[in-house]
């Protein structure tokens, strides 16, 4: 459908167009909602790296394992809603992923990783020391 413009109309007289005012605005919001995101994400993985490592050391606390873990996939889960919230859609869902996927299936595969860990890096060890 072609809309003609007519000179009995008024409403060539009004622009739709945003001002520079009202972009440089926009521009902003996008720029500290950007910024809110990878800030979020940023406290998502340390929490999720701390952790790992934390069920993964042997502190003697392991009794705490999955208080912690609940703990901190609660946590992870409300900055991954907050991603969500603010549109970041792949960053919230791996939040929510780690959150309550991938930690309670660490604190199983753990010991069964450093078990491996251990062996792996003496086997490295015994062949660098043959080296030098």
């Amino acid at each position: 459908m072609k809309v003609e413009m007519s000179f009995n109309d008024p409403g060539f007289l009004f622009s739709n167009r945003p001002t520079e005012r009202e972009r440089d605005a926009e521009k902003a919001a996008r720029e500290w909602q950007r910024e809110s995101v990878r800030s979020c994400y940023k406290w998502a993985t340390r929490l999720v790296v701390l952790t790992m490592l934390f069920v993964a050391l042997p502190t003697g606390l392991e009794r705490w394992h999955w208080q912690v873990v609940i703990g901190a996939a609660c946590m992870i889960s409300l900055l991954g809603a907050v991603m969500l919230w603010k549109r970041a859609l792949s960053n919230g869902l791996i939040c929510l992923v780690f959150a309550w996927g991938i930690l309670p299936g660490w604190i199983y595969a753990a010991p069964t990783v450093t078990k491996v860990v251990r062996e792996k890096y003496q086997v490295i060890a015994k062949e660098w020391e043959r080296v030098l």
